[in-house]
C-alpha cells in the first residue's frame, strides 16, 4: 500500500502547478523562519496575516525554496505520502479481516489519488498527521502503550499547526479520553505544541493568528452555508467507494437521498440543466451515504475485532463526521481535497461493513475498482486542466494585443506564467488605468466591467472531454463557489484567456 502510494505521487512528479501549488512555492521563497507572514502579496481580501492557516507548511515550504524546481520539491514531499499511507495501512492491517477490501477501496478513491498527485499543497502534510494522529492513538488504545499516545499527540500538535481544523478533532480524543481513562501522554505534546507555537506566534506579530483568521474569515470570498452543505455531500461521492453500501448497508442509502434532497431543496443550485440537477442529486446522495456511515459508528456497539483489540467506531465515525462539518462550517467554500481526512476512516468503515454481508468482500472490491477507473480518469482531467491555464497565458502573452506587460484577473498556473512575464495581478479593478491592457483567465478571473472592450479570445483546447472546472457549466471540483458539480463532460476549450482594453 505504502509502494503504490509512493509511485501514484511519483507518476505526477512531472505534473504542471496545480491548484494553490504556485502561491505555496511564492510564499515560501518570500518568508523566513522567524518571520513566516513577513511577506506581501496579493491575496484575496487583505494583507499576509490574513493567510488562513498556521505556520508549519509556510515553514515546510521555505525549507524546500533552494531546491528551486518543482518536480524537486514534489520529490521532497514523498516522506508525506509515506506517512500517509503507511499510517492507514498499520490502521487497515491491524482492524480489518480482509485488509485487502479496505486498501483498494483507498487507493480506489478520486480523492486520494488527486491529493498523492498535489504533494506541494497543503492537504497533504495536513492529511498525514491527522491520520498518522488517528493511527497512533487507536494503537495506543489497544497496547496501552504511551510511546504511541505520545506519537499520536505529536502528530496530532503538528496537524493543528499545519491547518487549523484539524483541531475538531480534538473532542474526539477527548470523547474516547474519556472512555478509556488512558491519555496524558497523548495531551501534554499535542498542547505543548500548538500551545507554544501560537504563544511564539503572539510575541512576533501581537495578535492571538486563530482570533485574527476567524475574525477576517468573511473577507475571503465565501460561499454561502447552504452551498457549502451541497458542495461538501456532492464532493463526499468521490471517497472511498461508496456505492458498496447499497448492498452492505442499504438504510444508508435512504438517509442519503433524504439528506440530498432536503440540501438541494434549501440551496437551489442555479444554471442546471435537468441532466446536471440529477448528477448532483446521485452524488449528494452518495456523499450523504458516506456521512450516514460514519455518523451510525458513532453510536455502534464493539463490533468484531482480532483479539485483543477495542472499539475504535467512535475513532472511525468521529473522524469522517467532524471533516464533513469543518468542510461544511469551518471552511469558505467546499472543496474535494478539504475531505482528504475522511478517507482512511471511511475505507475502513467501508470495509468491515462489507465483511458483515455474503459477497459483500466481492461487491467491495469491483466498486472500489470501477472507482479507482473514475479516479484515474479525473487525475487525466485535473493534469490537463492544470496545463490548460500555463497554454492560455503564453498563448495570450503571443498576441500583437499584448505587446507590454499590463495587469491580469486569475489564479493558478496562469498567475505563474504571467507573473513570469511581468504582468501584474490586479486587487483593485476600479484601480486599473484607462487604456490598459488586461488579461482575464476564464475560470478564475471572475467578471468584469461591462465597458472594458474584449480585443482577443484565447484558448487551450484538447484532451479528454472530462471537466474538473469549468464555470460556464457550473463544473468546480476545486469548490462549490467555482461550479456545483465535481466534475463534468463537455467538449469546450479548457480554458481561455480573454484579453481587454480598460476603459471607463
Amino acid at each position: 500500500m505504502v509502494g503504490a502510494a509512493v509511485a501514484l505521487s511519483a507518476v505526477a512528479i512531472p505534473k504542471p502547478l496545480a491548484i494553490d501549488e504556485e502561491s505555496y512555492l511564492w510564499l515560501g521563497r518570500s518568508l523566513s523562519f522567524g518571520d513566516p507572514y513577513g511577506w506581501a502579496r496579493a491575496w484575496p481580501g487583505g494583507d499576509g496575516f490574513l493567510f488562513a492557516h498556521p505556520p508549519l507548511h509556510l515553514w515546510w515550504m521555505h525549507l524546500l525554496s533552494p531546491l528551486g524546481a518543482l518536480p524537486l520539491m514534489r520529490l521532497a514531499a514523498l516522506p508525506w505520502v509515506a506517512l500517509w499511507a503507511a499510517a492507514s495501512a498499520l490502521w487497515i492491517r491491524r482492524t480489518c479481516h480482509h485488509p485487502e477490501v479496505a486498501a483498494v477501496a483507498w487507493l480506489g478513491s478520486t480523492t486520494v489519488v488527486l491529493g498523492l498527485q498535489d504533494s506541494v499543497m497543503i492537504d497533504l502534510p495536513y492529511v498525514a498527521l491527522f491520520t498518522a494522529s488517528l493511527a497512533a492513538f487507536r494503537e495506543g488504545l489497544t497496547d496501552r502503550r504511551a510511546r504511541w499516545m505520545l506519537a499520536a499527540g505529536v502528530a496530532f500538535g503538528l496537524a493543528v499547526e499545519t491547518k487549523y481544523p484539524a483541531a475538531a478533532l480534538a473532542v474526539v480524543f477527548a470523547l474516547h479520553s474519556v472512555r478509556s481513562g488512558f491519555a496524558p501522554a497523548f495531551w501534554a505534546p499535542a498542547l505543548a505544541i500548538v500551545g507554544g507555537t501560537e504563544a511564539w506566534l503572539y510575541a512576533q506579530y501581537g495578535q492571538w493568528h486563530p482570533a485574527v483568521v476567524w475574525g477576517t474569515r468573511d473577507l475571503i470570498p465565501r460561499g454561502p452555508l447552504a452551498g457549502r452543505v451541497l458542495g461538501a455531500l456532492a464532493r463526499g461521492a468521490l471517497l472511498p467507494a461508496v456505492p458498496s453500501l447499497l448492498l452492505t448497508r442499504p438504510v444508508h442509502a435512504a438517509v442519503g437521498l433524504g439528506l440530498a434532497v432536503a440540501t438541494l431543496a434549501w440551496a437551489r443550485p442555479g444554471h442546471l440543466e435537468v441532466s446536471g440537477v440529477v448528477f448532483l442529486l446521485v452524488c449528494a446522495t452518495l456523499g450523504g451515504m458516506a456521512f450516514s456511515r460514519s455518523a451510525a459508528g458513532l453510536f455502534a456497539s464493539p463490533m468484531r475485532r482480532r483479539k485483543g483489540d477495542r472499539d475504535d467506531s467512535l475513532l472511525l465515525g468521529g473522524a469522517v463526521v467532524v471533516t464533513f462539518v469543518g468542510v461544511m462550517a469551518l471552511h469558505n467554500f467546499a472543496s474535494a481535497r478539504y475531505l482528504l481526512p475522511a478517507a482512511t476512516p471511511l475505507a475502513i468503515l467501508l470495509a468491515r461493513s462489507a465483511e458483515d454481508v455474503n459477497a459483500g468482500k466481492r461487491v467491495q472490491l469491483l466498486v472500489s475498482s470501477l472507482a479507482g477507473l473514475l479516479a484515474f480518469a479525473l487525475a487525466l482531467a485535473d493534469w490537463q486542466f492544470c496545463a490548460a491555464g500555463e497554454t492560455a497565458a503564453a498563448n495570450a502573452l503571443a498576441s500583437p494585443e499584448a505587446t507590454k506587460p499590463g495587469y491580469f484577473l486569475g489564479e493558478w498556473s496562469g498567475r505563474a506564467t504571467l507573473e513570469a512575464a511581468g504582468w501584474t495581478r490586479a486587487t483593485d479593478v476600479r484601480a486599473i488605468p484607462a487604456g490598459s491592457r488586461v488579461i482575464v483567465l476564464g475560470n478564475s478571473g471572475g467578471a468584469v466591467p461591462g465597458s472594458w472592450q474584449p480585443l482577443e479570445v484565447l484558448e487551450a483546447s484538447g484532451g479528454v472531454p472530462l471537466r474538473v472546472v469549468d464555470v460556464r457549466d457550473n463544473i468546480g471540483l476545486y469548490a462549490e463557489t467555482l461550479g456545483v458539480l465535481p466534475f463534468g463532460l463537455n467538449g469546450r476549450a479548457l480554458e481561455t484567456a480573454v484579453i481587454y482594453e480598460v476603459a471607463w
